[in-house]
């Protein structure tokens, strides 16, 4: 309670002074308490108590000493209580600067750790999207293509080799693109040579052979390609073009996609158009989970694009719109 202490410090000098009739150490208790009474409370009332008790104790001290107010003696005194009011609000003022550095610290901690959850979010997302297209495309072909020589390994043994082939092909595909994607996750905290590039868009008429070789008839569509992409968008772009095809390989009778590409305005759109059958109930005759059309709109947002889906009663497609730059994320 420094209001207190420097009440109780005031009038006990007053007393001793009425005894000593002159200023003695006590002073020095009534310095303490006015600059306890300064680093407590806000600057307005740490000036007008400093005022009061400064006043208090030098006209009590000019009466009983019988020397004049602005006496050097009590000028000197007068200083000493006012440097005790201005240390005290000055010691304040460090403080609250201090501790509103250190609350700036523990929310831009905060911050970081917000960030850092928010970016391994988004990580775990890629991973999982990226984890689907190989495994989702790859098993497809296999499944498709083991099928096709378990039909032909008597009747054809030349075709049924060729299937055989295109599995062994397409299992090792997977295989480096996912020791690819674990190399990444063993090594965070350097970027690592990657055993090959990334997938895009200049590999996509790889792709296309791929899937053709396992049955799918691929009719490709591109347009003049005014400006470059970015390989975040060059990937996404690859990426849709992967899983639509995929979907298509399941569920399009007869098997056949276009697929088109077209430049315009700085923005690569993607379309990909698949027949369909289905059942009396208007599904699907082969419905999937959906986790596949989920991940194809989520690879359009994560480069600031947009992906439509239209489900025709005869044709199923999908319009991917990519701008060739990555959009930023807008910042909180």
């Amino acid at each position: 309670m420094p209001a207190a202490a420097l009440a109780g410090t005031t009038v006990g000098y007053l007393v001793a002074l009425l005894w000593m009739t002159e200023p003695g150490p006590g002073i020095v208790c009534c310095l303490v308490a006015l600059y306890s009474e300064a680093v407590s409370v806000p600057r307005a009332r740490a000036l007008i108590t400093g005022a009061i008790a400064g006043t208090v104790i030098t006209l009590f001290t000019a009466i009983v000493t019988g020397v004049g107010v602005f006496d050097p003696a009590n000028l000197m005194l007068i200083a000493w209580l006012g440097a005790a009011t201005a240390i005290g609000d000055a010691t304040r003022n460090r403080r609250a600067y201090v501790q509103a550095i250190k609350d700036r610290a523990l929310r831009a901690e905060r911050t970081r750790e917000v960030e850092a959850s928010r970016r391994v979010a988004e990580e775990r997302l890629r991973l999982a999207r990226d984890l689907h297209d190989i495994v989702a495309h790859s098993i497809t072909v296999i499944n498709f293509q083991a099928g096709a020589a378990v039909h032909l390994l008597r009747r054809e043994p030349d075709a049924a080799e060729a299937a055989i082939e295109h599995v062994i092909a397409a299992s090792g595909t997977t295989l480096a693109e996912l020791g690819t994607m674990l190399t990444v996750l063993r090594q965070p905290d350097r970027e690592p040579p990657l055993p090959e590039p990334m997938p895009t868009l200049d590999r996509l008429d790889d792709l296309l052979d791929g899937f053709r070789a396992a049955g799918l008839a691929v009719d490709i569509q591109r347009g003049d390609r005014t400006f470059g992409l970015s390989p975040a968008v060059s990937m996404a772009g690859y990426r849709i073009i992967q899983e639509s095809l995929t979907n298509a390989l399941k569920y399009a009778t007869p098997r056949s996609v276009t697929v088109r590409l077209s430049f315009a305005a700085h923005r690569l759109r993607i379309t990909v158009v698949n027949p369909v059958t289905r059942t009396e109930d208007g599904r699907h005759s082969s419905w999937g989970t959906g986790r596949g059309l989920l991940g194809l709109r989520e690879r359009a947002a994560s480069v600031g694009g947009r992906l439509d889906i239209v489900e025709g009663r005869e044709e199923f497609s999908v319009d991917a719109f990519l701008p060739a730059l990555p959009a930023l994320p807008a910042k909180s």
